[in-house]
C-alpha cells in the first residue's frame, strides 16, 4: 500500500521580494541627513546578508565627494585617511539600545559611525565607531544608553587602502531600534497575529489615556491609511485594547497606532505581520509517485525552486487540488513559490 507523506508547512513563510535600490539613501552631507525609514529593512529574509534587503549606494556616481563630513568627529576605527565617501542618517531611538547593522552585495569595507547632538555643525558627539573586517564581512555597530524618542545621527562609509573597496553597495538587514518617527510614550505591547484568515491586533494604554488614536495599515511599511479610529479610557489601571483586522492584505500587512496632538503626531513602532498564502496553499509529497499534491483555495501562479534559488518550472493552478510530476529530480529540498507572497518547502525523498 503506499503512503502519502504530510510535509508540514505551517511554521514556514519565506519571501523573495525584488529589492530597490536608493542612490545614496543617505544624505551628501550632514546638513542634508536623511530619515532612517524601517522599510528599508522589511524585505530582509535574513539579518546575515542582504538577502532581500533595499540596497543603497555610496559609489561615486551617488556619491560624488569622497571627503568625510568635517561637521562630525572623525572616526575612531579605521585609519582616517583612507575613509571616505560618507552618507548621513538620523533616526529616533526606539529604546535604551539599537543596533545598526550593514552588509555589501558589492566589495565593500563598510565602517559606520554614531552620534548624539547637533543639529548645529560641530556639535556632535561622538558614540561609537565600528569597521568591518574586509570586503566580505558585514559589521555591526551596537548603541546603547540612548534615550527613547530622541534624534540620533550615524554615517555609511568606507575605509580601505583599494579605493575600489572604500564605496559600494549596501543593505541595513539585521539593524534594530531605529524609528522613522517620535514614539508616542503611551502606547505600549503592540503586537499582532494571524488568526485564521484574519489578523489580531493588541496594545496597551496607560491609565488616563483618554484622547482619541488611530490604528494605521500598509502594505508597503511606507504609505498608511487609517484602519480604525479608538478612544482612549481614562481608567484607573493600565488600559489593555485589541483590533481584528478582518480583511488584512495576502502577504505583508504593516501596522502602527497614531497618538494625534497639534504640536505633531507620535507613532507606535511599526510591526509587520504575514498573512494569506498558508491557508491557500497545502502539499503532501506521494513519494512512490515522485508527484506533489497541491492544493489551493484560490488561483494562483506558482513556481518551483531548488535550495539554489534556481527556477525549475511555472506552474498556474485553478482552486482545487492537484497533481504535479517531479520526474527526474533528484531527492532533496525544494520550494514552491506561489504569487501570493511567499513560498513552502517540502522534501522530496529517493
Amino acid at each position: 500500500m503506499k503512503t502519502a507523506v504530510l510535509i508540514s508547512v505551517v511554521c514556514l513563510l519565506l519571501s523573495f521580494p525584488a529589492a530597490a535600490q536608493l542612490c545614496p539613501g543617505g544624505g551628501l552631507a550632514f546638513s542634508s541627513s536623511v530619515t532612517f525609514d524601517p522599510a528599508w529593512i522589511y524585505g530582509c529574509n535574513t539579518g546575515t546578508s542582504c538577502n532581500g534587503g533595499v540596497a543603497l549606494d555610496n559609489k561615486l556616481a551617488c556619491q560624488p565627494t569622497t571627503a568625510l563630513d568635517a561637521c562630525a568627529p572623525a572616526p575612531s576605527c579605521g585609519t582616517f585617511s583612507e575613509s571616505a565617501s560618507n552618507v548621513w542618517f538620523r533616526f529616533y531611538a526606539a529604546g535604551t539600545t539599537a543596533t545598526i547593522s550593514c552588509f555589501q552585495n558589492s566589495s565593500f569595507v563598510i565602517g559606520i559611525q554614531a552620534f548624539s547632538g547637533g543639529p548645529a555643525c560641530g556639535a556632535l558627539t561622538n558614540l561609537g565607531c565600528a569597521l568591518a573586517g574586509g570586503p566580505s564581512s558585514g559589521v555591526q555597530l551596537p548603541l546603547s544608553g540612548l534615550t527613547p524618542g530622541a534624534l540620533y545621527y550615524f554615517r555609511i562609509y568606507g575605509s580601505s587602502t583599494p579605493l575600489s573597496q572604500r564605496s559600494g553597495i549596501y543593505c541595513f538587514c539585521g539593524t534594530t531600534g531605529l524609528s522613522s518617527s517620535i514614539l508616542a510614550a503611551t502606547i505600549r505591547s503592540f503586537s499582532g497575529a494571524v488568526s485564521g484568515d484574519k489578523i489580531v491586533l493588541q496594545w496597551q494604554l496607560p491609565a488616563g489615556s483618554h484622547g482619541m488614536y488611530e490604528l494605521e495599515h500598509s502594505t508597503d511599511g511606507m504609505s498608511f491609511t487609517t484602519l480604525a479610529r479608538i478612544a482612549g479610557s481614562a481608567g484607573t489601571g493600565a488600559q489593555n485594547y485589541d483590533y481584528t483586522d478582518a480583511s488584512p492584505a495576502n502577504g505583508a500587512n504593516y501596522y502602527r497606532v497614531k497618538e494625534p496632538a497639534p504640536g505633531g503626531n507620535t507613532y507606535s513602532d511599526i510591526i509587520l505581520v504575514k498573512a494569506g498564502l498558508l491557508k491557500a496553499v497545502s502539499l503532501q509529497v506521494i513519494p512512490g509517485r515522485r508527484e506533489l499534491q497541491v492544493s489551493v483555495n484560490t488561483a494562483t501562479s506558482a513556481i518551483l525552486y531548488d535550495t539554489g534559488g534556481r527556477p525549475l518550472e511555472s506552474i498556474h493552478l485553478q482552486a482545487g487540488t492537484h497533481i504535479i510530476p517531479l520526474g527526474q529530480l533528484p531527492a532533496g529540498v525544494y520550494f514552491l513559490r506561489s504569487d501570493r507572497g511567499g513560498a513552502q518547502k517540502f522534501y522530496l525523498p529517493r
